[in-house]
């Protein structure tokens, strides 16, 4: 496979996995809270590493030798707080509902809750996929390939999640299932956008990669880990993010 064709698989595996995390919908009809609980927090390990060794740290290496200053890893801190700052923007105005614990913003009313679920994830999504376009986007096909998987992985039971939300609203099956399943789509979206932030002018990549991670930090903080330790589960979820953290460490070092 070319690496063209390589990126534009990671992409689109990585948008779709959201979905895929949805089908044991069709063979099981009930799924426990402390299961839920160690698929997320499986997840928010994957990502929490992923946010550094895959974005932060390069993106520090990438500036010493673009720039070649100890001030260099500036432009990478600058990026996180900026991403942070963008991601927290886009939180207080689009509105969305939580899936367990109570909503944290005002929204109208007159929004289904099926379709605030829906937007919840496709918030979480976005930088997801922005993350996978910069990990490509910086002309590491093996990088963004092991960044792709993991957010692949992670999306996985965040897929399922939204389903079962879902279906607690009255949606039926084929339904909760394609409603993940476009859930994910916005990720191709957002990682065009970040590919080409990043392809066009590699001088801004330490600060792309930077952004790209503190859009991450800020789903795995505010988003999920309130998510899984609210509800007595915390041994369960803490093993779910150690697995998730192990899990990022093997893509990292052996594919």
């Amino acid at each position: 496979m070319t690496s063209a064709s390589i990126t534009i698989f990671g992409i689109l595996f990585a948008g779709i996995a959201t979905g895929l995390g949805a089908l044991p919908l069709y063979f099981k009809k009930e799924f426990s809270k402390k299961t839920l609980d160690v698929g997320l927090g499986f997840s928010a390990g994957v990502m929490l590493v992923a946010s550094f060794i895959s974005l932060i740290i390069p993106g520090i290496e990438n500036a010493r030798s673009l720039y070649q200053s100890q001030h260099a890893p500036l432009f990478v801190l600058v990026g996180i707080i900026l991403g942070y700052l963008m991601i927290i923007m886009i939180h207080e105005f689009l509105p969305h509902e939580h899936l367990f614990k109570k909503t944290d913003m005002k929204h109208d009313r007159k929004i289904s809750r099926v379709t605030l679920i829906v937007l919840a994830i496709s918030l979480h999504n976005f930088p997801e996929g922005l993350a996978v376009g910069v990990g490509f986007g910086s002309g590491d096909v093996s990088q963004g390939l092991g960044l792709a998987l993991a957010i692949a992985l992670q999306n996985m039971p965040e897929g399922l999640v939204v389903g079962i939300g879902l279906l607690s609203e009255g949606s039926t099956k084929n339904r909760a299932f394609m409603m993940a399943l476009l859930s994910g789509l916005v990720e191709p979206i957002a990682a065009a956008i970040g590919y080409s932030a990043t392809y066009f002018s590699q001088m801004a990549l330490p600060f792309t990669l930077g952004f790209a991670g503190g859009t991450m930090l800020f789903v795995i903080c505010q988003e999920m880990l309130p998510e899984i330790f609210r509800q007595g589960h915390e041994r369960d979820a803490t093993f779910g993010v150690i697995l998730g953290v192990v899990t990022m460490f093997i893509i990292d070092f052996y594919l």
